[in-house]
């Protein structure tokens, strides 16, 4: 508790109020307590991958443990990638008419969720700390700044997230079989989302949440895909067409009034490539 409030006190009002208010005011029903079920279950070797689920919750937005960040490269990764696709998501907003706040909501919602708990094993693996970049971003973003300025400070973070994936830990699998379980993770978190986004009480926070988790997915994907030819042919197609399927999912950070794909069909495309690469 006295660590995490010694990290608050450094932020100003603005990224302050953003961040509590994105956590406190949340309107999409995921709990935020938890690890993601695709690194879960990839870690463990098995799973039903049934909807998606595990256990950070039905909404794909669960936090990570900083014990396993610490010596896992794929859960390390993993926190890198969530803090990424959340800046992603925000940047598309920048572009969207009224969409500054929540682009700043977006900029802010992991510094709660991830950077706080993980900056200890940032420090202790040599990473250069970058709270005072994510909050920059986030002052921007819900200030006057020109859109570029904003889109700058956005980069600062970028680079910074670059610098810390270069010290991830090592672990037992291969590149090959952690990529595919970064991706498998994304698709996962971005397929629930969309579930969380599409409910009867869902929002457009989830949606845009789960937009950043597919462009992250798609990322993943772009660097996965020439590594998989040859030796996990059915993981590749696998992940081929889920892009195509997700990238019609959410072609718009905006929520759309009618759904594309359905939402089961989107959940068991991320359920089979977590099969898959569980088995990897």
């Amino acid at each position: 508790m006295k660590y995490r409030m010694k990290l608050w006190t450094g932020i100003s009002a603005a990224a302050l109020i953003a961040a509590s208010s994105a956590v406190a005011g949340k309107a999409d029903p995921a709990p935020h307590d938890g690890p993601g079920g695709a690194l879960q279950l990839a870690a463990m070797g098995e799973g039903e991958g049934e909807g998606g689920e595990g256990e950070g919750g039905e909404g794909g937005e669960g936090g990570v443990d900083p014990a396993q960040a610490a010596k896992d490269p794929a859960v390390y990764l993993s926190a890198l990638d969530i803090i990424r696709a959340h800046y992603l998501a925000g940047e598309a907003m920048l572009n969207v008419e009224g969409g500054r706040r929540a682009a700043g909501e977006m900029f802010a919602h992991p510094i709660s969720e991830v950077y706080i708990d993980l900056e200890p094993v940032f420090e202790a693996r040599g990473v250069t700390l970058f709270m005072d970049e994510m909050t920059n971003a986030v002052e921007r973003a819900l200030g006057d700044a020109p859109k570029d300025e904003v889109e700058t400070a956005v980069a600062q973070v970028y680079v910074a997230l670059d610098k810390a994936e270069k010290k991830a830990p090592d672990g037992d699998k291969d590149a090959v079989a952690v990529e595919a379980a970064l991706a498998a993770d994304m698709f996962d978190r971005a397929a629930r989302q969309y579930d969380a986004a599409l409910a009867p009480a869902g929002s457009d926070e989830a949606w845009i949440d789960g937009y950043g988790f597919w462009k992250m997915a798609e990322r993943r994907a772009a660097t996965l895909l020439p590594r998989l030819e040859g030796d996990h042919e059915a993981l590749a197609e696998e992940i081929a067409a889920a892009k195509l399927l997700f990238g019609s999912a959410y072609e718009s950070v905006e929520k759309p009034e009618k759904p594309d794909v359905e939402v089961g069909v989107l959940l068991a495309s991320s359920s089979r490539i977590l099969l898959k690469t569980s088995r990897f």
